[in-house]
């Protein structure tokens, strides 16, 4: 049995695979975005948080969202 891109896509696997995809892309990149803005963050918390979201994708991003982080009121 040969699958073509269109059929996986039709099937349940495709869709939740697709699906996934975009919500890990959405994650990663709002977890980039919220690391890069919050200004509660402290430099070196910054530099640590955008380096993991860089470099594991989306584990970075769930590590980002669960790691405590001190805060730095400015």
């Amino acid at each position: 049995m040969h699958l073509n891109f269109a059929s996986f896509l039709v099937s349940g696997i495709g869709v939740i695979a697709v699906l996934a995809v975009i919500v890990g892309s959405i994650l990663w990149l709002w977890s980039l975005i919220h690391c890069i803005s919050n200004n509660r963050l402290s430099d070196t918390n910054r530099v640590i948080g955008i380096v993991l979201i860089v470099t594991l994708g989306f584990l970075g991003s769930i590590l980002y969202l669960f790691l405590p982080r001190q805060a730095h009121y400015r």
